[in-house]
């Protein structure tokens, strides 16, 4: 079933109803990420535990990652520090419920660099972000960062609305495609329809071309683009103004060179050259 879901996107954000990609949703946290970090931190303190006469207590180890928790973390009293297994599985698991963002990855923060916690769980957590599609990653097993940025952010929501009100349908639909294609993780696929939204508003504004080059040329000698703009992206995209090269090469010859930075990358660019380009063909 894991496996399914990687591949399905919901209603909502297929139809553009919901075009932001996860990754590009700064200050969120969503359900699906609340469950993994539960799920694994729930595996970690069940390898962690150890049956007693009247309850479960935590094996050495992770006596003294519950203390810290409790006392470094929570910023309780030791005296009042509960031994007991579940007591402390239940705290964590409403923590992880119901915290807000900060306080959330405060604690991930802490799991992933307590010297107590095994490799296992520190893997499982970053992997959390991952399968996820969060918008943040853990770096180096010392705290978490923003993948995306609010620029963003900002240059793809303008350009979907920018795409709206000048009715240029196919770039919205090409940008959102991009968008379904970050969440799915098809790295290479969404840089393809960033591309794909800028070709599709340059032949539109140039009428009777059909590539990109060919429109960028044409609005150039229309004054609608800068001469040294349109160098600038040919050279930053590495693509030819070959009427097939243009149209179907992606950034990389090796797709298995496409990574997640890239794709959110040329997804904020392009998003800002399609605003750029409805403005100046206004």
């Amino acid at each position: 079933m894991e496996g399914d879901s990687k591949l399905y996107i919901p209603f909502s954000q297929r139809a553009g109803l919901e075009p932001i990609p996860p990754q590009l949703e700064l200050g969120e946290v969503s359900i699906e990420l609340r469950r993994h970090l539960e799920y694994y931190i729930s595996l970690e303190i069940d390898r962690e535990s150890r049956p007693g006469v009247d309850s479960s207590f935590f094996s050495k180890r992770w006596k003294r990652v519950a203390m810290d928790l409790h006392v470094l973390f929570f910023r309780k009293s030791v005296d009042g520090f509960n031994f007991r297994v579940y007591e402390n599985e239940r705290r964590l698991k409403t923590f992880i419920q119901r915290a807000n963002i900060g306080n959330l990855f405060n604690l991930i923060e802490f799991f992933v660099r307590h010297p107590g916690c095994s490799d296992e769980l520190k893997s499982e957590l970053a992997g959390a972000f991952v399968a996820a599609r969060a918008a943040y990653r853990i770096i180096d097993n010392q705290y978490i960062a923003a993948i995306g940025t609010e620029e963003q952010v900002a240059a793809f929501e303008r350009a979907i609305a920018d795409a709206e009100a000048k009715d240029a349908t196919a770039a919205r639909k090409q940008l959102i495609a991009a968008g379904v294609a970050l969440r799915r993780s098809d790295w290479a696929g969404s840089v393809r329809e960033s591309i794909h939204a800028v070709e599709a508003t340059a032949v539109r504004l140039a009428p009777g071309t059909k590539t990109l080059g060919k429109a960028l040329a044409v609005l150039e000698r229309r004054d609608h683009l800068h001469g040294s703009l349109k160098r600038a992206f040919d050279t930053l995209y590495g693509y030819s103004c070959e009427e097939e090269g243009v149209r179907h090469a992606l950034v990389f010859s090796d797709e298995s060179q496409v990574d997640e930075a890239d794709a959110l990358f040329m997804l904020g660019a392009c998003a800002s050259f399609v605003s750029y380009l409805l403005a100046r063909g206004a």
